[in-house]
Formats: C-alpha cells, structure tokens, sequence
C-alpha cells in the first residue's frame, strides 16, 4: 500500500523486532509497494548492519504460504524466499491488529521492472518446474499437507462483483473517486459481466475434468521475481500459494496477464527452461478470466467499500481498475482465450 497503517508506529514495529527476533533495529522504512489492500511492507536495518524484508498483514489467511517456501528450501529449491523464525521457532508473531512477517532482503529489483536476460527467462522457467515437482508428502511434512488447500475452480472475487454490479448505477456520488470508479464500471458493464461469467462456466468445466494438481505459487508473475546483483533469480511472495493444475502458474508467462510483461520471444525461453508440457487451454482460459474476475472485484471494493485506505491509495485502485481494460491487459486477455471443442468436454 502507499501508505502505512495509520494506527501502528515505527516505534512499535522496533519494539516488536527487538523483542521477537532479538534484531536491534538502526532503521525502518515503509516502502510504497504492493496491490493487497490488508498488507503493508517495509526495510528494516539491524545494527550489525543486516537488512530484512518486514511485511505487515491484517490477518494470516494463508498459512501455506509461509510453510512452502521453507519445505521447498530443505528439498533443493535453493532460491525461494522464506520467512525467518521468531525467538521462539514460529514463523510469524503480532504487533497490535497486524500480522508481523520478517524475511531476509534481497537486493535488487524485480524481473518486471528492471527486465530480465534471455537466460534469466530460462532459469524462471526451471524454478518453476522444480516448484511444480516438489512433492509434498503428508508423513514427511503433516503440518504442511493439511493446511495446503486445494482449489475449488471457484474464482476470486465473484461474489464481490456480482455485489458491486448490483449496487453501482449511474447515479450521484458525494464521494469523487466513488464516481469515477461508478462511471467507469458503468462503461465496462458488459464486459466485467462477460468475464465473470466465463470465469464461472469454465471454473465448473474443469472441476468437471479432475485435472492432476502441483504446488503451484500462484502468483508468480515477474513482479515476483527478484533479481540481485549477481543476476541470480529469487520467488518472493508466497501467500496465495496452493495445489492447483500447473497452468495457476503457466499463464503467467504463457500469453501472460499483460502483453507488456510477456513477449511471444520470452513466451518460447521460458518454456525452453520449463521443458516438455502440455497445456490445456481450458485450464489457462479459466485462470485468465479469474485473475480480471479478482482485480476488478479488488479493486473496486478498494475504492467503494475501504474508506481506512489513505486517497492516494484508492486514487490508484480507480487508475489500475481502468489499466485492466486496456488493449493488451487482463481482461482483453481473458476474453480472447480461444479453446478448441475436444478440451471441454
């Protein structure tokens, strides 16, 4: 988020990593990053002149998330970022409302920003099939194999947009950013209501089909994935992580959720890396129309219904709501998936 949380301050933050981590902490900066409206993320400096990565959630929703990369970690999937551990072994502890995460900084910036090499796009493409092959095996981990959830096929945010569909109409708003957002889902109508219906129909076409799951990350578009100054790749952010069919993780880089981000050249070294694959164009349809399904349920509830985020916060929200529409992006993505008869039924 742009802003921090107004009702916690650095000086809490420090007490807290002094006293759960035993850090003594020379700086912390919030860092203005991030689309999830319940997660704040900062640099943290220790004395002894050690960074840390420190994010702040509203709630723990997904412990997985914090469990996969440390298990991914002990069986040879080297450069995942993991959280560390409290003075007491867990993975994560409170400071006031929030959650408290803390986990090693890595330096350098992400692949989506700086651009990644030809090689890079390879190696992005072997993490990802060492992620998809990592076996998680319930007498090895039980802790793991029972919070790792599965997926229903049921995208989210669908109820959010069926609620926001119901409730924005063509009226007067007191709220400026109320009204921008309302005049432009009033625009979009057809087309959110198109996307979300795919998203429906072909979650239940491939439940229908018992697809094989892997552990996928789940979010592992290249804003993901870190760069540090040795050109090495890093997975950070794990928090969606869940079994799923390995398209959850190939549409990002096969067609990608922006055209900006992925090009048909990247597309072939990617998979170059990934290796041999057979992708079913149900499962990457549905994935595309559920990931608009989730941005535009997000970020419209971020600007009609989230009056404790700061202005320039929800004033972002209206601008990526707008992004998703755009040529090239999530939604002309989604509903230009094209899927041959045979895969459907």
């Amino acid at each position: 988020m742009l802003e921090p949380p107004a009702d916690l301050s650095n000086e809490t933050l420090v007490a807290c990593l002094q006293d759960r981590y035993a850090l003594t902490i020379s700086a912390i900066e919030h860092l203005p990053l991030g689309h999830d409206s319940a997660a704040w993320v900062y640099r943290v400096e220790a004395r002894d002149g050690a960074a840390y990565f420190l994010k702040l959630r509203l709630r723990v929703t997904n412990e997985a998330g914090l469990l996969v990369p440390r298990y991914l970690q002990d069986h040879g999937v080297r450069h995942v970022v993991a959280p560390l551990l409290t003075v007491d072994g867990v993975l994560w502890t409170r400071a006031g409302a929030y959650a408290v995460l803390l986990y090693p900084f890595v330096e350098g910036r992400t692949g989506m920003r700086q651009g990644m090499t030809d090689a890079q796009w390879v190696e992005y493409g072997r993490l990802l099939r060492q992620i998809h092959e990592t076996v998680v095996r319930p007498a090895v981990t039980p802790e793991l194999a029972w919070r790792l959830g599965r997926d229903t096929f049921r995208p989210d945010g669908a109820d959010q947009v069926q609620r926001l569909d119901a409730e924005i109409g063509e009226r007067t708003y007191a709220d400026p950013l109320h009204a921008e957002l309302a005049r432009s889902w009033c625009s979009r109508r057809a087309q959110i209501r198109t996307v979300h219906e795919r998203a429906r129909q072909f979650g239940s076409q491939i439940a229908a089909l018992r697809p094989p799951l892997v552990l996928c990350h789940a979010d592992i578009h290249t804003n993901n994935v870190l760069v540090d100054p040795t050109s090495q790749l890093w997975i950070a952010d794990w928090d969606e992580t869940i079994l799923a069919p390995r398209e959850r993780d190939l549409m990002f880089a096969i067609g990608g959720i922006s055209s900006r981000h992925v090009t048909p050249h990247q597309e072939v070294l990617f998979l170059e890396g990934y290796g041999p694959v057979e992708v079913n164009p149900l499962a990457l349809a549905y994935y595309r129309c559920a990931w608009a399904v989730s941005d535009i349920g997000a970020y419209g509830e971020q600007v009609m219904a989230r009056p404790d985020l700061g202005p320039a916060t929800r004033q972002e929200c209206v601008e990526r709501f707008e992004s998703l529409f755009e040529p090239g992006s999530i939604v002309d993505i989604a509903l230009g998936s094209v899927i041959p008869d045979a895969w459907g039924r």
